[in-house]
């Protein structure tokens, strides 16, 4: 008798494994600025801290924290505070930023010798100039300082950004845990294309398992009594215990299918069910093998077209749909 469904054929993506009758799904296997930067987002400090200044004039340079980890932004402005004019050489006022290097001395960090560049600034008492930014990407943490043309200085702190440990995961013990194989959900699948069915089990990294492929018949929920497609899988390491494993392939045929994933001695097994549905487009007529006992056929490209196994398959005992 030929079976209802001769005319399924598989095409397998390359690299299957073929086993006795058997074929298979493909198994997975110190950069700074030269000149002031002007970022147009304000100042992004991690938090607010003051430090000692130079003096007391410093804090006319006026800053939401002296302390910033490397690679925010820095933002300031200079505010006359005092009775008497301020002046300043350049217009607008301009300024350097110097590093201390670990012997004390400083050295320019960015910006150049503060020079004129044009007729004074003087800004009166309670008179601002506008913001000034610059961003600390690439820097090296340490002690810094900004020099302006006003004749006034503000030194900051630049930090190293806290390193985070990630917090291992916490596993609960496994006490006589029963094994098990899971098979994740499968969705809609089109025919011609690529897919992939995966799932978990316990059985340890390394383990093979083993699938096997069914269709159904048409209008039933009765599995054909020849398998299409089956062979090993092997275990891949997961998380707290929990593995994983997976298979790929391709389906050129539309129908209602089976896929059944078990331990070696088929105590241990599950199944599900999936479509795969019609491809949307010109129709394509598929080139059946005739039925023999060899398995498949092997094109010029290489790969392995398979159609029905003529030898019957029993379907594992014990083995339930999952939900």
């Amino acid at each position: 008798m030929h079976s209802p469904c001769r005319g399924l054929v598989i095409l397998l993506v390359a690299g299957c494994i073929m086993t006795a009758g058997c074929t298979q799904f493909t198994v997975p296997g110190h950069q700074g600025n030269d000149t002031p930067v002007l970022p147009p987002t304000s100042s992004v400090a991690g938090y607010q801290r003051t430090i000692a200044q130079p003096d007391e004039l410093s804090g006319m340079i006026r800053m939401d924290t002296d302390v910033y980890n490397i690679g925010e932004v820095v933002e300031f402005t200079i505010l006359n505070d005092r009775k008497n004019d301020l002046s300043c050489t350049g217009n607008p006022p301009s300024f350097t930023v110097r590093y201390q290097k670990g012997t004390g001395l400083w050295v320019t960090r960015m910006g150049g010798e503060n020079r004129t560049t044009g007729p004074a600034t003087t800004l009166k008492p309670g008179g601002s100039t506008a913001p000034y930014r610059f961003t600390t990407d690439g820097w090296d943490p340490g002690r810094y300082r900004i020099v302006t043309d006003c004749g006034i200085s503000r030194e900051f702190l630049l930090r190293a950004i806290p390193r985070i440990t990630a917090i291992p995961t916490q596993c609960t013990p496994a006490v006589n845990a029963a094994p098990f194989i899971h098979i994740d959900p499968i969705g809609n699948q089109n025919t011609g294309a690529p897919f992939r069915i995966s799932g978990t089990t316990n059985f340890p990294e390394g383990d093979t398992i083993r699938y096997s492929l069914f269709a159904v018949l048409s209008g039933t929920t009765n599995i054909t009594s020849a398998r299409l497609s089956s062979s090993t899988i092997t275990v891949q390491k997961g998380d707290c215990g929990t593995n994983t494993w997976s298979v790929e392939g391709v389906i050129r045929v539309p129908g209602e299918y089976f896929i059944g994933v078990s331990d070696n001695n088929n105590t241990v097994n599950a199944i599900r069910r999936f479509t795969v549905l019609e491809k949307t487009g010109p129709a394509e007529t598929p080139t059946l093998p005739q039925k023999t006992r060899v398995p498949g056929i092997t094109t010029g490209s290489g790969v392995r077209i398979f159609g029905i196994l003529p030898d019957p398959v029993l379907q594992p005992s014990g083995m339930k749909p999952e939900q």
